[in-house]
């Protein structure tokens, strides 16, 4: 079977788009399209600066900073090391961040300086994703611990199932909710 030509340093007619390169339906895509739904008074009021400062060096703009951050917290990176290897090395990050690689600094002193206001932009990311059907919200955990399971036939609820064992969580609710009333009464 013959082998594929194997050399990097092949030039391209014309080179692709960072776009092109990232699928349609990737989710960096919808982290962009929040950013980009931001209207100007919102990005005053995280406090961000769209305009720049003329003098000095160019500032990385905010919108690459965020949308980095944003998706290294739906991708479980938080380390600001990580981002900066991932802006590097990850497609969707360098698409994000527009080939911009800000250093670890960077983006420490992005995220010390909007703290506050990027937990409300990303509390409504995920409910924007929520309403999206994109995320569940389903917690998970997972610390390595070992379990031993009990899935026998008699132990698994299918969908049936689990209506009834919900049925029967809504009427104790509904008891205690009445012993509650009932006990802070005059």
């Amino acid at each position: 079977m013959p082998l594929r030509p194997f050399r990097r340093d092949q030039g391209w007619l014309l080179p692709p788009s960072l776009d092109e390169m990232l699928p349609q339906d990737h989710p960096a895509r919808f982290v962009d399209a929040v950013l980009e739904s931001l209207s100007a008074e919102k990005w005053d009021e995280l406090g961000m600066d769209m305009e720049g400062d003329p003098a000095g060096a160019p500032a990385y703009h905010p919108r690459a900073l965020l949308g980095i951050w944003i998706y290294g917290f739906m991708t479980g990176t938080r380390s600001t090391r990580k981002l900066e290897d991932a802006c590097r090395d990850q497609l969707p990050y360098a698409w994000l961040g527009a080939m911009a690689r800000p250093d670890h600094n960077t983006l420490w002193r992005f995220w010390r300086a909007h703290r506050d206001d990027m937990r409300h932009l990303l509390s409504m990311t995920v409910h924007a994703a929520a309403r999206m059907e994109l995320v569940d919200l389903a917690f998970q955990a997972v610390d390595g611990t070992r379990v031993g399971a009990s899935a026998s036939r008699d132990r698994t609820l299918d969908e049936a199932g689990l209506r009834r064992l919900l049925a029967r969580v809504e009427v104790e609710l509904d008891a205690l909710e009445a012993q509650n009333s009932t006990e802070n009464e005059p």
